[in-house]
């Protein structure tokens, strides 16, 4: 895996972001696989292990080993309400990320819709990892993508052979705001990637360098604010660096126009292109 070389400094919470770039990115509103935005945003937060009513949509918190995760379903286990899993992550400070935040609006917003159509989905509480080491040719942020992606794969494995219904990682999606975005979009080009056997990444608010986007092993969904707040390579110019054909085809990406900063899209638009993707990819 070649080191990652563009330098990103995300702050949770706010939309502080500088980034080295020397590639500018288009513009396209929405790419013909795909669609979406997320950002941080000051909306009510979905309350906690809310009980469940008959048929209501649950969510409540969830161990696996050390690592919390907040999970959205409905309680009755069968093909209807299982029809795939979404592994959400926060945004953080990619210099000293902290453990992954469990009250995002985006990811809580995204999980509660899915739950009501039928899908499992979890915003997963990743683990505090060290600070980046300056001037290490990225190795420090390739171990940490690492850490970020084994957890996702762990919290998948939990969540599969505990909710039944039939899931299987093949019908699984991960993803997330910001940071988590950056750092599964770095992991899922590398060759040991645990992720290589799910079925796509969705990507909010994040971007990746033309090594990664040319290397990447999973479909992608790229989803952004109009005026390149991320720097390269996201949207159009992301998907047309994919190497595999297949791989370009089923990926997608919405830039959306009624933004211009990191993060910055309204909840509910970008809250619907998400779990259009979803049911795109997990129909």
């Amino acid at each position: 895996m070649m080191p990652r070389l563009t330098r990103l400094f995300l702050s949770t919470g706010t939309a502080i972001l500088l980034l080295i770039s020397a590639c500018s990115s288009s513009n396209t509103h929405e790419g013909s696989a795909g669609a979406g935005a997320g950002g941080e945003s000051n909306a009510p937060q979905a309350p906690e292990n809310v009980p469940a009513a008959p048929g209501a949509i649950v969510n409540r918190i969830e161990k696996t080993g050390q690592l919390s995760y907040k999970l959205y379903l409905h309680p009755e286990a069968n093909a209807a309400n299982r029809k795939g899993l979404v592994l959400l992550g926060a945004g953080n400070d990619e210099n000293d990320p902290a453990t992954g935040s469990l009250d995002g609006a985006l990811e809580n917003s995204v999980a509660g819709e899915l739950a009501k159509l039928g899908y499992v989905a979890a915003i997963v509480a990743y683990r505090d990892q060290p600070p980046l080491v300056p001037n290490d040719g990225g190795a420090s942020w390739n171990r940490n993508s690492e850490m970020l992606a084994a957890d996702m794969s762990q919290v998948a494995d939990a969540v599969i052979a505990s909710v039944g219904g039939g899931l299987s990682r093949g019908r699984v999606l991960t993803g997330g705001v910001s940071y988590a975005s950056y750092s599964l979009l770095t992991n899922v080009a590398m060759n040991n990637t645990p992720l290589a056997d799910t079925r796509g990444l969705l990507a909010a608010c994040g971007s990746t360098g033309d090594y990664e986007a040319k290397n990447l092993k999973i479909p992608v969904f790229s989803l952004n604010c109009s005026g390149n707040p991320e720097g390269d390579y996201h949207g159009q110019g992301l998907i047309d660096r994919i190497g595999d054909p297949k791989l370009k085809a089923d990926s997608g990406f919405f830039t959306d126009p009624a933004c211009n900063s990191h993060c910055g899209g309204a909840l509910n638009t970008w809250t619907s292109k998400l779990v259009e993707r979803t049911q795109l990819w997990l129909p």
